[in-house]
């Protein structure tokens, strides 16, 4: 395996961080299938799940904006490698943790971790890839990050059920720390980035950000995918549980809801770039939109839950084609503190998505999620259609 890696005329920079995004993807995967139900065993309410998840995604939106002068002084690719370490150690504290309290400070904890980890990683892959090629590279890396998030429901599911969910942020553990590994062996050779002079303005940086029209409908239509997992890996799995399916039932059903992103989001991402990518973003959250308003006027749970897998097509659709879209509209000089603002998008609706429906089930029942979730994809398909037209293999012509 090693001997392999350190062959570098095998792959390119962007396929070798493509293999070791699939091992962090996994890892991830098998945390997010049991997370709810791992809160769940503290708090016993599902609203309470929510809101508890809701605010680790609040300290992720200020880490978004606060530690940019950190993330712009230092090497992106030492940050990494050492987010992957930090994470391995996170997860075995949880696996031996018996306080909620505890809980809540490792949570807050891996969340600044993560933040500089998905900074850090976005801009790696940038800087890896020619801009012709950008949205190529963006697909492949969702699509290998995609099918480890297509096994870790595999694995989660039946594991948690034969033994408990502990074992599974070991397994998880295992997953960053072989990534790290893989990391280290296969030399990729990132050229190291760093700003000489660290922009700490942090509000002025947000406003630079949403004063550009462009930059703000990028932000807008980038969050349609946390709400939709937000929603489907938190909420789903305890309406599952209620309804009395077993947590390996809930593990497969997560599986068939990344499935589509496997199959169609590489292909998705170059349609997008020759469309230029307005007409894709419409249609991909129409598509969602279509199937919650299906499920509202369903009862049968079976039908509930097929439409929502036919609903990650259209998040198949945007996912990484809303990243490459940011890049190839983002002045060159300003991605690093600009790419930090964006990336708050991925908190803030995924805050929207816990919040707006730990709210609904507290006061209606839980099929009125479907309708106000239906009304949010239906802004993001609004918003699609007023982005400029922009493509990146066009310009490069």
């Amino acid at each position: 395996m090693i001997h392999i890696l350190k062959k570098r005329h095998h792959f390119s920079k962007v396929s070798k961080l493509s293999l070791i995004v699939l091992l962090v993807a996994i890892s991830l995967s098998l945390i997010d299938t049991i997370w709810a139900i791992y809160l769940y065993q503290f708090v016993k309410n599902g609203s309470l799940v929510g809101f508890t998840s809701a605010l680790f995604t609040i300290a992720s939106l200020f880490g978004f904006i606060f530690l940019i002068p950190f993330i712009e002084k230092h090497d992106k690719a030492r940050l990494y490698e050492v987010t992957l370490f930090l994470t391995g150690i996170c997860y075995i504290l949880f696996a031996i943790n018996p306080n909620f309290w505890i809980i809540l400070l490792l949570g807050l904890i891996i969340t600044l971790i993560t933040v500089i980890r998905i900074d850090s990683f976005g801009i790696i892959v940038h800087d890896a890839s020619k801009k012709q090629e950008l949205a190529k590279n963006e697909g492949l890396v969702y699509t290998l990050s995609n099918f480890g998030w297509l096994i870790g429901p595999l694995i989660a599911g039946p594991l948690s059920e034969r033994f408990n969910v502990s074992i599974i942020f070991i397994i998880s553990a295992f997953f960053v720390f072989a990534a790290l590994l893989s990391y280290k062996v296969m030399h990729i050779g990132l050229k190291k980035r760093v700003v000489k002079k660290p922009n700490g303005h942090f509000f002025k940086n947000v406003k630079s950000f949403f004063k550009n029209k462009d930059l703000l409908k990028t932000y807008i239509i980038s969050g349609n995918g946390s709400v939709w997992w937000a929603f489907t890996f938190i909420y789903i799995p305890l309406y599952m549980l209620e309804r009395g399916f077993s947590i390996s039932h809930i593990g497969y059903f997560l599986f068939l809801m990344v499935l589509p992103l496997i199959l169609f989001e590489y292909v998705f991402t170059e349609y997008a770039d020759k469309l230029k990518y307005s007409k894709m973003f419409i249609v991909g959250n129409i598509i969602p939109a279509v199937v919650l308003i299906s499920c509202f006027f369903i009862d049968n749970i079976y039908a509930q839950l097929g439409l929502l897998v036919l609903g990650s097509v259209g998040i198949a659709m945007t996912e990484s084609s809303s990243e490459a879209y940011f890049f190839l509209i983002s002045p060159k000089r300003h991605i690093e503190r600009y790419y930090s603002v964006y990336n708050t998008a991925l908190d803030v609706f995924s805050f929207i998505g816990k919040v707006v429906v730990a709210s609904i089930i507290l006061v209606f029942a839980f099929k009125f999620t479907f309708i106000f979730l239906a009304l949010i994809f239906l802004l993001f398909a609004l918003v699609s259609s007023i982005m400029k037209p922009v493509s990146g293999s066009l310009k490069n012509k």
